[in-house]
């Protein structure tokens, strides 16, 4: 968009909705009907206002969304720096959530296969590690595990690449681990058999590395 098309925005939403202002009262050097034209003129001043901040709030809300996918798809604060300008320090300060998603994202993109490996295996057992409470709410998890694993074999497929999110992709890998896999092995109850905790004892390997890969750093 040029400056020209932002100012014709700016200028559209300030003339939408009409806004009152304090009457300041006449001035001894108001000429005709000055002081009306003048309070006409302060609202639109006021509503140009209110419309400057909603388009600045709006674009900023795009630009970190845009941030956010743009390092979902592997790009790293170095590389928003050759676009802004600024330096990763600045990055890092506008938009202090992308560290956390880089390095979830470099940890998931090596650890596909052993992720797909591992929740198929929790979810092999799941009828081995049902709790004595709350086994609906346990299988309804198993239930999610199995289909982020569907998701995960098509958004990785050899196909995929024409996906239309290939950022959704990692999100969801990230979710299948962050979320459902976590769940499940808060809630699972004692293994039944060495097989089920085998597969137990893997899964939170994964989550412990996973944990590990994408704390903060200090």
């Amino acid at each position: 968009m040029s400056a020209d098309e932002a100012a014709r925005l700016v200028r559209q939403l300030a003339g939408a909705v009409p806004v009152e202002v304090l009457d300041p009262g006449a001035k001894g050097s108001d000429v005709g009907d000055e002081r009306e034209r003048r309070l006409t003129a302060l609202g639109r001043f006021r509503a140009a206002l209110d419309a400057e901040e909603m388009v600045s709030d709006a674009a900023g809300r795009q630009s970190a969304a845009v941030a956010e996918e743009t390092v979902w798809l592997g790009a790293s604060l170095a590389d928003l720096s050759s676009v802004t300008g600024r330096s990763r320090q600045a990055a890092r300060k506008r938009w202090p959530e992308l560290g956390s998603v880089y390095r979830r994202r470099k940890w998931l993109g090596d650890h596909v296969e052993d992720i797909g490996y591992l929740a198929e295996l929790l979810a092999s057992r799941a009828d081995d590690l049902v709790p004595g409470r709350g086994h609906g709410t346990f299988m309804k998890l198993i239930g999610q595990l199995r289909a982020g694993l569907r998701r995960c074999e098509a958004d990785f497929a050899p196909d995929a690449q024409d996906r239309a999110d290939p950022a959704g992709r990692w999100r969801a890998l990230d979710d299948l681990v962050n979320v459902t896999m976590r769940q499940i092995i808060e809630m699972a109850g004692k293994p039944a058999n060495p097989e089920a905790d085998f597969a137990l004892h893997g899964a939170r390997g994964v989550l412990a590395y996973y944990d590990h890969a994408t704390a903060e750093e200090r």
